[in-house]
């Protein structure tokens, strides 16, 4: 599993590197055959009354899938570990799905 970070007009800087790489680790956890996981980090510029200023977008790669979740906050940080559970979510969701249509279609025997 490869976690690429990236943004266009922004610095990323080592720390928010570092931490958005140890939450992209929660989603390796779940068992998943994730191939990989794009990191896309945007801050845009406040207005008046716009208090959500940071958007955070995911791009996961499943063989079969992608899943992109975005995130909005005024802290990065919080954007980034909101974007992650709704991500973990999505994945979570995807496979109980397909656990469920492989445990229907199988034939259950009848005993007499």
């Amino acid at each position: 599993m490869t976690v690429i970070v990236e943004s266009k007009k922004m610095k990323v800087t080592s720390a928010i590197r570092q931490f958005a790489e140890k939450q992209a680790l929660r989603i390796s956890k779940l068992g998943k055959s994730v191939l990989e996981i794009k990191i896309h980090l945007e801050k845009i510029r406040k207005k008046n009354m716009d208090e959500s200023s940071n958007i955070v977008t995911y791009l996961v790669s499943t063989p079969g899938k992608n899943i992109v979740v975005k995130s909005k906050s005024a802290d990065m940080y919080k954007a980034i570990i909101e974007a992650t559970s709704g991500a973990v979510r999505k994945l979570r969701k995807i496979s109980e799905k397909r656990k469920t249509i492989k445990r229907s279609h199988k034939k259950i025997p009848l005993i007499k």
